[in-house]
């Protein structure tokens, strides 16, 4: 349940309940792409392609950038 996963560390109780369908995202770009590892961007999908789109160049590092 939700509130089981908002109890774990680093899920707030907002997300819990999207926090099945984002593992399935993760896993299915996994099986879809040849990544051998995936790392997990705290922030939503939209604001990545948005920061993807504003610099076309960026080298991947969006979180490293952000601080």
């Amino acid at each position: 349940m939700a509130a089981d996963r908002a109890e774990l560390e680093g899920v707030s109780a907002d997300r819990s309940p999207q926090l099945v369908a984002g593992a399935l995202v993760a896993e299915a770009s996994m099986r879809a792409s040849t990544a051998e590892s995936l790392e997990i961007c705290p922030w939503a999908l939209k604001e990545g392609l948005m920061l993807r789109k504003l610099d076309p160049e960026v080298d991947g590092d969006l979180v490293g950038r952000s601080r």
